[in-house]
Parts: structure tokens; sequence; C-alpha cells
């Protein structure tokens, strides 16, 4: 039989769909082989809208299959650079109507459509595939669907928050666009995102092939996947005005609690996802048009687009070192809470480790923590955590370690030990293996100051919970070499971590521009203020937690250990009360003791009332403005940031260290995504009012907030920008 194939333009050949019809069946493949991600862009919606023309006037097509260009592909939603540059909210919904009106043509067409997914079907994509009669899906690990608009201060606009409802029900529906998810191809199944999986015999292009065949036969007539039916209380509370009601109540009481109502974006999703249930589809895509275009252009939403960048610009900077990551094998010396969840981190990833303990009982606790922990990472998927759980070597001697490409250590933190430890190391293993440290304070170059290979120590320091804390610090002395930085941040990359290069200062970046924010916390109790009152003010700015309730998770030992650290190395700006360590003395050490700042039973803690007699503290703080408490907390945090750009703690050796900061105090702090991070809120604020602001603390709270140099000259320089160097740092240009 003939094969009929839609001519392109040359010149939208990059961007593109191709349109193949083949008797009574047509196929629209997105993209060409060799993109790695297929996104809506305005000439590839040019390029459908021609192919669908073609569709429409064809009358001999019974079926059409809409498919990726080559295994592992489909579509991975909208152009981001689209989003970030649209500024206004007439063009913002004139983008969204033309996608709309683009898939109600697919939704409309006078025969079988079937989505057939091979990779990522996110955003744009999977209402791509919402707009098609069914949707199949290869039983592989690229597949991913669901609707993470959400994540970048949005909606689903192409039809996804009116469509998605009406298929799963509106309580599910909700579920998956306002926590954002991306659901791998099981689970897809079983939300019922897909109709049908289609097992693959191990190879992505017979797998591929599979898919294209069972597509073709549905949408020719055969035989039908069963899509998932929505239970009659589900249609009571989706197909129903009360229903709806109930629904949208304790969907906006949830959303807010999630988010503390500083996100505009959840609560139009739930408005727009319960009101379009009782319109007809053209009302019900107006309003979603609408209020995605008033989302675009809101500052949440230009703040975490700005953090989807610099995540994904995190993941692509090492790609160049990704083949010699790939298979690497590693060791972990240190079997301890932190040497664990690496191993469990590594192993997760696809990784063989070595796991090196002298103690017999750290060992066997190390193992059960990492079958857990990887039960807990693929709990939809068994087979997969048993087999990497199976690429773990334990061992008691460090003499085993002799034929891994890089080492991390994760022992007590005492510099002799670890010297000690690494001269072992050094005797061991080849001079191209890299030696890690995963130390929170000390100098790397201290720790590797009598190897004859200094070049390649590193330090690699994960956050607690290693398996869950997205930030890895790569800090580097001065005579680490570029392939040790590069080797050790694409390790980070794989294991889905976020690597930030920094300098090996005290504290490095992360626990260095916190330490003023925790200490600030201790100074306001110490002036009365009440546990409630500081730790409030902190979520209300946007933080996770409070400070004092951190301190609690982090430990009251190991916290008032680093603030000695801290204050020794920086002076009167970094000084604490001593709260946190007379509280460690008594044995309260947070959450783990059971009592710290707060008293902890159970899930919850509540603070205690005995901290006012126990630490001696005012009955009321003094009358300030309302926003002073705030202010101290987070510009503490601010005028230590600003001095990490323009010392060039972070950053080096990439050129964009601002961007660097914001990632790292999102990712390793909490600092308010939907501010964009440190230096994005710096930005907004603004030098002149900064600076007006901190001298006022100054004023009245003395060194611990002299401004940063940096603040001070860009005041004076007319406002100038965080996100560059200021004339005389030594911020690397």
């Amino acid at each position: 039989m003939e094969t009929e194939t839609a001519q392109i333009s040359e010149s939208q050949q990059e961007q593109s769909v191709q349109l193949e019809i083949s008797g009574q069946v047509a196929v629209l493949r997105l993209g060409t082989p060799d993109e790695r991600y297929v996104t809506i862009t305005p000439a590839r919606m040019e390029s459908f809208e021609q192919a669908l023309a073609q569709l429409e006037g064809n009358t001999a097509v019974k079926g059409v299959v809409i498919i990726g260009s080559g295994p592992g592909l489909f579509c991975a939603g909208a152009d981001i650079n689209q989003i970030s540059g649209v500024t206004e909210v007439s063009v913002a919904k004139s983008l969204a109507s033309r996608g709309q009106s683009l898939f109600q043509r697919v939704a409309e067409l006078k025969c079988t459509t079937v989505a057939a997914i091979s990779g990522a079907c996110v955003g744009g994509g999977y209402e791509l595939a919402l707009a098609c009669d069914y949707r199949i899906a290869s039983d592989t690990n690229e597949v991913r669907v669901g609707l993470p608009e959400i994540n970048l201060g949005i909606i689903p606009g192409f039809g996804g928050s009116v469509r998605l409802p009406r298929l799963i029900g509106l309580p599910a529906a909700l579920d998956i666009i306002l926590k954002g998810r991306m659901l791998p191809a099981k689970r897809g199944l079983k939300a019922g995102l897909v109709d049908e999986l289609i097992r693959s015999d191990g190879t992505s292009d017979k797998g591929y092939t599979a898919l294209e065949a069972r597509a073709k036969e549905i949408a020719l007539g055969g035989p039908k996947p069963k899509q998932k039916s929505i239970a009659l209380g589900e249609k009571l509370l989706t197909f129903t005005g009360i229903g709806r009601k109930m629904v949208a109540k304790e969907a906006r009481k949830k959303a807010h609690k999630a988010t503390g109502g500083h996100y505009p974006a959840p609560p139009r999703a739930i408005d727009v996802a319960t009101r379009a249930l009782g319109m007809n589809i053209k009302q019900a895509l107006d309003i979603e048009a609408q209020a995605l275009a008033e989302l675009i252009i809101t500052p949440e939403s230009k703040s975490l687009v700005h953090v989807y960048f610099l995540t994904e610009e995190a993941g692509k900077r090492w790609k160049s070192m990704k083949d010699e990551v790939e298979g690497a094998k590693v060791a972990v010396l240190g079997a301890g809470t932190m040497g664990a969840g690496i191993a469990a981190s590594l192993l997760g990833s696809g990784l063989d480790v070595l796991l090196v303990d002298l103690d017999d009982k750290a060992r066997n606790r190390a193992a059960a923590h990492i079958e857990e922990s990887l039960g807990k990472r693929f709990k939809y998927d068994a087979a997969r955590a048993k087999s990497s759980f199976e690429h773990l070597k334990l061992d008691g001697s460090i003499d085993s370690i002799t034929d891994a490409a890089l080492v991390i250590e994760a022992i007590v933190e005492k510099l002799d030990v670890k010297k000690q430890v690494f001269g072992q190391l050094a005797s061991l293993l080849p001079s191209s293996a890299i030696l890690a440290s995963n130390t929170s304070s000390l100098p790397i170059s201290e720790i590797a100051s009598d190897l004859s290979n200094p070049e390649r120590v590193i330090g690699m320091h994960f956050f607690n919970p290693a398996e869950k804390m997205p930030l890895v610090e790569i800090v580097r002395s001065s005579q680490t070499d570029h392939r040790s930085i590069a080797f050790t941040a694409a390790l980070a990359s794989k294991l889905g971590k976020y690597p930030v290069v920094v300098e090996e200062v005290p504290g490095f970046l992360v626990n260095r521009i916190l330490s003023p924010y925790l200490a600030e916390a201790a100074w306001a109790l110490g002036d009365g203020y009440s546990i409630v009152d500081i730790d409030r003010a902190a979520v209300q700015f946007g933080m996770p937690m409070g400070p004092l309730r951190l301190l609690d998770e982090v430990g009251l030992d190991v916290a008032a250990h680093v603030a000695e650290i801290m204050s020794s190395s920086y002076g009167n700006r970094m000084e604490t009360p001593p709260f946190t360590a007379k509280l460690a003395s008594l044995g309260r050490l947070g959450r783990k003791s059971g009592k710290g700042f707060y008293v902890y039973e159970g899930k919850n803690g509540s603070p205690d009332p005995q901290l006012k007699d126990l630490l001696d503290l005012p009955d009321e703080p003094p009358e300030t403005e309302p926003e002073e408490l705030r202010d101290r907390l987070i510009m503490s945090m601010v005028n230590e940031a600003i001095r990490c750009f323009d010392e060039a703690v972070a950053g080096t050796p990439c050129r964009d260290a601002a961007g660097q900061i914001d990632l790292a105090t999102i990712m390793g702090i909490g600092f308010a995504p939907f501010r964009g991070g440190i230096m994005r809120y710096a930005e907004s604020v603004g030098a002149r009012e900064l600076l007006e602001r901190t001298e006022k603390l100054h004023d009245r709270h003395g060194a611990r907030f002299v401004p940063a140099s940096g603040l001070k000259a860009r005041a004076a320089s007319g406002n100038a920008s965080f996100y560059e160097p200021i004339e005389g740092s030594s911020t690397i240009q």
C-alpha cells in the first residue's frame, strides 16, 4: 500500500511534526529523531496546524496515531522560554487560546485518535494526549505523564484543567494538578492517566515499534484499551454542583496549608477545574486561558521560571563528564547515617557501591537502612528496589577500596582522623581516583595537605537526609583540579541532585548564609519574642519552617558546634547567644531527644513553656515596628549572601555565581521558591531599600548588621544589580 508523507517546509524541519498517511491510518510524529526533548514551539504549532488541515479534509482516514519521532520521545510540553518572555495578559491569553484551539481540533477529528507515549509526556504534551480518545504508553523508565505547570506558578492552560477532571474525576485531577505530579508508566496507568501499557522486549527500538503497532490497531477499530472508570462517589463529587463545592472547599484548605497562601496558582487551578465542569467546552477553555494569562505575568511565576532554568542548567552544566560517570565504581567510607544515606542515593541511581566500616553492627544497620530507603524510593517497582540493593557490597576493611573511581568519606568530623584516612586511601588507589569528603566544616586543603596529589581531593557535602535533600556542595580548595570538580558534580547530577561549586571558606556557602539567620532567631528569643512569633515571622515570609524549629530538626548539639566554628571564623556578625549550647548540655538535642525549643510528642511539636525560666528569658519583646522581627531574620541572610557573591564563594569556575547562590539557598535552606532565591529577592527589593533596612537594624542591634560593602556600593551606584560584580569585588568574570 502506498504511503503519503506530508511535505513540511525546510524552515520548519527542525521543529516540525511529520504526517504519514497509509491507507486508513495516519501517523503524526512529533519532532525529529535527533531531538532530545520535543517541546511545543510556535514553529511546531504551525507545522501541527498544517498536518491537521490535511487530516480534516481526508475522509479516508479512520484513525490517527500521535507518537514521538523515536524511542523515548513524545512531547515535554511548552517551550519555557516562551513563558519567561511573556509580560502582557493579552499576549499570554492569545498563546493559550492558540494551543487550546489546536488541541480542540484534535478532539473534534471524526476518527479514532490514539496518543502513543514513549517518553516524557508532560504539561502541554499530556494536554495533547488528553485531547485524544485513548492514551497508551511503553512500560519503560523513560515514560512520565502529568501536568507540572503549578511548579512554574501557572495552571495547565491548553485544556488540561478542563479535560483531566472529566477523565479521572475532580478529586483525583486536583491531586495531580496541585502537586505538579509527573507519574511513571505504571503509576500513570493506575491513576487513569494512561489506558494501557505496552511491554517491550527490553530494547527501546522494538518497544517503540510494538507501541506504534498497537496504537495503529486501536486506531483502525481493533480491541480498545479498558479505560479506568470513575467510582460512583467520585462521580457525585465531580458532576454535581454540591459535590464540586465540597471538593473545592477541602482542596483550598489543603492548598493554603501547603503554600501559606504565597502562591496564586493553586487557588486559581481549583477555581478553574471546578467551574469548568459546569460549562460547555468553549466556555471552560476560555476561563482556563484567562487564568493562565493572568498567572503567567505574576512575580511568583517569573521567579519559579527562574528556578526552573537554574535546575535545568545544573543538570546540563557537567554533561561532558556523563559518560565517564556512567557505570563508575564508587566507595563510601563510613556506615553512619550520612554514609548509609549517600550509599542509598548512589545505588538508587544504578551505581555499584562498596560501603566500608570497621564496625559490624554499623554495617548491618546501614544495610537495613539502605534496603528500606530503596524500598520507599521504588515502592511501585519492587524488582528495581531489589536489583539496586544487590549492587551493594559491604566490607570491614579500608584495604578493600582498591578500584573505585571516587571515594566519599563520611566518618567522624575530626581533622586528624580524616587526614590519616585520606593518606591510606591515597596509597590504595591510583592517582586518577578522586577522594571526596562529606565534611560540613573542615577545610579541604588541610585534609589534603600531606598528600602527593592534593588536586584530586574535594568536598562533596551532602545534606541530611542525603536521600532526600536535593543540594550537594562541591567544595574546591585552591589545588583541586577541574577534572575532580567536573566528575564529582556530574556524579551529583546523576543522583538527581543539584551540585553547586563553592570555595572552602568556613561554613562553605549554605551554612555561612544560614548561620546568622539561626543566630538572630536566638537573639530575638533573648529579646523576649516568643518561639511562636519568631517561627511565624519566617514562615509568613515563605520559609518552610521557622529557624527555631529548624534548629531542633538539625540537632542542637550539631547546631552549637557549627555556631562555635562560625563565630570564631567571622567574629561579631556570627556571634550567637548561649541558648542552643545550654539546651544541648542539658540533653535537649531537639527532635531526636524529644525536647529542644519544642517538646515532641509523636509527629508534632509544641513550644516548651518551661524555656522562659530555663533560659531566663524576658516576658515581653521591646516595642518595635511590626516588620522588624522579619527583617532581623531575613536581612541577616541577605547581607551575608551579598558578601558571598562579592567574594566569589559560589559558582566558581562557573560564571553565574548569583544564580548558583539562588539555587543553593532554595535547595539547601528552603529559601522561598516563589521569591526565586535570595539574590533574586535582593534584586526585587533593590539595593537602596535593603541598605536602609540594614542600617536601621545596625543602629538598633549593632555589629551583627554591619551592611556588606557590596550592598553599600550598589546603593551608591543607583541600585546596581546583584547579578553583576561591583567594582572592586573579587567575583570571577
